[in-house]
């Protein structure tokens, strides 16, 4: 697998946390942690935007500023889905929130934080892009 990740959350302590789970796991090393969804963006456009790099972002919905949603909206504007994937990481639990998720095409997977080792090894065993 050859992807950027993209660790996307407001909370320092689960950036952190999911960082060091992929790095931990050799899902991947030298994750980027961005704090909202503008700075995704910012991320996207500089970085991926002219490039040929599969992105794999793990995504909070819930931040201050734009929010999950709205990196969401950004990508599926970008008709790229196949070089973009996201696994929205969450601590919601709201079955509206999981069923608007699966109509992103970039959306992969819907999981509660935290992000797990043994989900990220189950994972690596998947094709993701």
């Amino acid at each position: 697998m050859n992807f950027d990740l993209l660790i996307v959350d407001d909370d320092q302590y689960f950036q952190f946390l999911h960082k060091k789970i992929a790095e931990k796991s050799k899902f991947h090393f030298g994750p980027i942690c961005v704090s909202s969804g503008e700075e995704a963006i910012d991320y996207i456009k500089q970085k991926h935007l002219d490039s040929n790099n599969n992105l794999l972002i793990f995504l909070d919905i819930y931040m201050e500023g734009m929010d999950g949603w709205g990196v969401l909206d950004y990508l599926e504007s970008l008709n790229l889905p196949k070089r973009f994937k996201v696994i929205l990481i969450s601590s919601s639990v709201n079955t509206e929130d999981k069923k608007k998720a699966i109509k992103y095409h970039s959306v992969i997977e819907y999981i509660e934080k935290p992000l797990l080792v043994e989900y990220l090894a189950m994972l690596k065993d998947c094709y993701i892009f």
